[in-house]
């Protein structure tokens, strides 16, 4: 290890790191716009600047080029260090244009914040006025506008795309002031990660389609959370606002975007476009209230009515559980399945259980982050051991085909889409069937309930990703209209029926995650993700 002294204190670092990172562990923030941890250093846009003292010499250095060396004294503040700060900034603004007020960035801009401390505010004192004009407004990618007059040609967007997704978009073309971020020949920004290059622009030159003059970034709060579109389990971050004051284009929006969060052990800084722009679901075609089917019809029903309609039913499977089935989602929680398995399996016995479909579709792995798999916890499923049965795992509908069931308990599976043509015929020699659901779909059957549930981003709670990684997620908002929570629906199901071994609470629960997943205990906000398989995660 190396030690070295930053303005005052000593840190020791191992032998290769930058200086920007020595700098880092101990608190001092060094500005900069080219530097990211994630990608080659480039040391082009000199705002780095530190004092180094090395070897009996002192300079003024770039800090994520410079190698912390044995005995080195750096101070990130000094008047040589400003001097080069301020002739960075000057050259920046020269042709910057001053349109903060409607630039998407605001609020959040590296260029904005550094102006602050070292922009000269005196526009008179300016030493060249040499204004260059650029391109604005030009849609680079289906998800990417490009407003080439903000570009601080810091080129994080070019070395992400040569050496994260390799897939070589863009370039820089011209010198000096006329130097030009741009497509190259024949290309379009369309990979499957490009809306990364907006979360690494330090300034607003490259902006977010699907964000794009939604709202102001000061108006949104932040849930760290987990994405739920595949067995990955990028850790993200949501962003919401639940002012409907400031609403602009759709009223009922609560969630604006998604944004990762560095997990180095999953995603690192990245997340791919399909998790990324996967949100508008949580508030499109949602299920708001309880559905009780009387005759022919299918009508809206109170929570207290729909709850003593299905206990009811469920009632007429306690002394013979053997005809009953249920088919749980990979999509619910660690928290939500292990309710459902206490409830279902170990309580009233059913005959049947299962968490998947014989030919259920998937996706492909690729390189970087997308798993096949495109469900956030099949394997906390598998873990909890929540297959039972006489037929093979994913087979569990052979059952109903055989006419071994005589009721379905389905959560969140769209049952048309995955039954095809059989449909209609399987699900008619039914008693009941009940459904937990968070969207709206076309529920076949006649003896019929839905319930609606929360998604995740109305609850807390945790996945379990392909490697067996436990990964905790937060709540951001209240579900939407009457809908709620899975754990809440059982536990009051398992009061309402007087059942004893039931569902006793969210502590209850918690403590048997603790027992069957172990390192379950061990997470205690999200953000926070226990491997409870092996002490190593499986390789990425």
């Amino acid at each position: 290890m190396i030690t070295l002294n930053v303005n005052g204190q000593e840190v020791r670092v191992e032998p290769g790191t930058k200086v920007i990172e020595a700098c880092k562990q101990v608190g001092e923030v060094v500005p900069h716009f080219c530097y990211h941890p994630g990608l080659s250093v480039a040391g082009n846009c000199r705002m780095c600047m530190v004092e180094i003292e090395e070897r009996g010499r002192t300079r003024v250095d770039v800090a994520c080029v410079a190698v912390a060396s044995e005995g080195m004294v750096v101070k990130t503040e000094s008047e040589g260090v400003e001097d080069a700060r301020r002739g960075v900034m000057e050259f920046l603004l020269l042709n910057h244009p001053i349109d903060c007020p409607y630039c998407d960035c605001a609020g959040e801009c590296k260029l904005q914040d550094y102006y602050m401390e070292w922009g000269d505010t005196d526009a008179g004192s300016r030493r060249m006025t040499l204004p260059v004009r650029k391109p604005k407004r030009q849609e680079i990618g289906p998800n990417v506008m490009l407003d080439s007059e903000r570009c601080v040609m810091c080129t994080r967007c070019v070395r992400f795309c040569e050496e994260v997704t390799g897939t070589n978009e863009l370039g820089m073309r011209e010198r000096g002031s006329h130097n030009v971020l741009h497509l190259e020949e024949g290309k379009t920004l369309d990979n499957p990660y490009a809306g990364n290059v907006v979360d690494i622009c330090p300034v607003g030159a490259l902006t977010d389609r699907d964000f794009r003059f939604n709202r102001r970034v000061w108006f949104l709060k932040k849930q760290d959370s987990i994405c739920p579109g595949c067995s990955r389990g990028c850790n993200t971050e949501i962003h919401f606002d639940l002012k409907r004051e400031y609403k602009r284009h759709e009223e009922s929006k609560r969630v604006h975007r998604l944004k990762p969060r560095y997990n180095e052990q999953v995603n690192g800084w990245w997340m791919c476009d399909e998790g990324r722009y996967g949100y508008h679901g949580i508030d499109r075609d949602r299920l708001t209230w309880p559905m009780l089917r009387s005759g022919d019809t299918l009508g809206p029903a109170d929570w207290d009515l729909a709850m003593e309609a299905v206990s009811s039913e469920l009632a007429h499977f306690v002394k013979h559980p053997e005809s009953l089935g249920v088919m749980l989602h990979p999509d619910m929680s660690n928290e939500a399945l292990c309710a459902a398995g206490v409830f279902f399996g170990d309580t009233l016995r059913a005959g049947y259980m299962d968490y998947g479909f014989e030919g259920e579709p998937y996706g492909e792995d690729d390189e970087l982050l997308k798993k096949a798999d495109r469900h956030p916890n099949r394997k906390g499923a598998e873990l909890l051991g929540l297959h039972r049965g006489s037929q093979p795992k994913g087979q569990m509908l052979n059952a109903l085909r055989e006419g071994n069931l005589r009721a379905l308990v389905v959560f969140r599976w769209d049952l048309p889409s995955l039954l095809g043509e059989e449909t209609e015929q399987l699900l008619s020699q039914l008693r009941y069937l009940l459904v937990l659901d968070t969207h709206n779909r076309q529920w076949p059957g006649k003896a019929l309930h839905v319930l609606p549930t929360a998604v995740y981003a109305e609850q807390a709670g945790s996945f379990t990703n392909f490697e067996g990684r436990v990964q905790a997620f937060g709540k951001a908002f209240e579900p939407t209209g009457e809908a709620r929570d899975e754990v809440e629906i059982l536990v009051e199901l398992s009061r309402r029926m007087n059942l004893k071994g039931g569902v006793l609470g969210g502590n209850n629960i918690q403590q048997r995650l603790k027992d069957r997943l172990p390192g379950y205990g061990e997470i205690q906000a999200p953000g926070r993700s226990v491997i409870h398989v092996s002490k190593e995660a499986a390789p990425r």
